[in-house]
């Protein structure tokens, strides 16, 4: 009953303000949304993972768009010189299966690390670079991240650039594996401001076929207040407060009738 029950007011959310889909949904189809603030930390990305040797991290708390920058990362690269990998640590935390991973990610049938190997080397040679793009990095254990700073800093032709997506507790951990040499560069996630919240609103409703009048100015700020411009709380405030909104209006026309 308690699924029924939410899969019903999920209907009447959709037909109330005539939705072509929730538009704060947590995972959107087509949706992208990438603000002028952050494409400098793409661009800073692209560049460190050319002229470093360095793992690069890219911190924030959950919700805070690390997945847009990761996809907004490979979207970027040039798809004829770089080859990308990704994948969660949370389904391949151990150094096995980081290695399996990889294997599966350039097309080698062995996840020997001198097969791997063998292969980065291939690939450089033909002027192709390689991108391991890791999710919820703070699920790597130690040993797997050793392994990744490794590859990172190989030397010669062949060695991947390593970019690790986490929350920022990951980078104590990080510190101490690194034992005191420059081995990773962290960039940290700012939060969306004012406007540019009001921005990624209007544009999650417009791919929903309604527009940023369904909220007052007030609830405009509130959504920024609550949510702190961290995108995974901007939806489940906006979305709260639209689901209030509904069911005021509902009781004022039953109230009426």
């Amino acid at each position: 009953m308690k699924f029924m029950s939410s899969l019903h007011v999920e209907e009447v959310f959709l037909g109330h303000y005539q939705f072509s889909h929730d538009p704060f949904a947590a995972r959107t189809p087509g949706f992208k949304f990438f603000p002028a603030r952050r494409k400098p930390v793409l661009g800073q990305l692209h560049h460190l993972a050319r002229y470093s040797q360095l793992v690069l991290v890219v911190t924030g708390p959950e919700g805070s768009g690390k997945t847009l920058l990761r996809q907004a990362l490979v979207a970027s690269a040039n798809k004829q010189t770089v080859s990308a990998v990704v994948f969660s640590a949370r389904s391949a935390g151990e150094p096995p299966k980081v290695l399996a991973q990889i294997a599966q990610g350039l097309g080698v049938q062995s996840a020997d690390l001198a097969a791997l190997k063998a292969k980065m080397m291939q690939l450089a040679i033909t002027g192709q670079e390689i991108y391991l793009l890791v999710d919820d990095a703070d699920q790597l254990s130690d040993a797997a991240i050793e392994l990744l700073m490794a590859l990172a800093a190989a030397e010669g032709d062949g060695r991947p650039h390593v970019f690790l997506f986490a929350q920022k507790e990951l980078l104590p951990r990080l510190q101490l594996l690194a034992g005191g040499e420059e081995r990773f560069h962290a960039i940290e996630l700012e939060p969306y401001d004012e406007q540019e919240t009001r921005d990624y609103v209007a544009q999650r409703l417009e791919a929903a076929g309604q527009g940023i009048e369904l909220f007052s100015e007030d609830q405009l700020e509130e959504i920024q207040e609550r949510s702190l411009g961290w995108p995974g709380q901007i939806n489940r405030v906006a979305r709260e407060l639209l689901i209030d909104n509904m069911l005021a209006e509902r009781s004022a026309q039953k109230g009426a009738g």
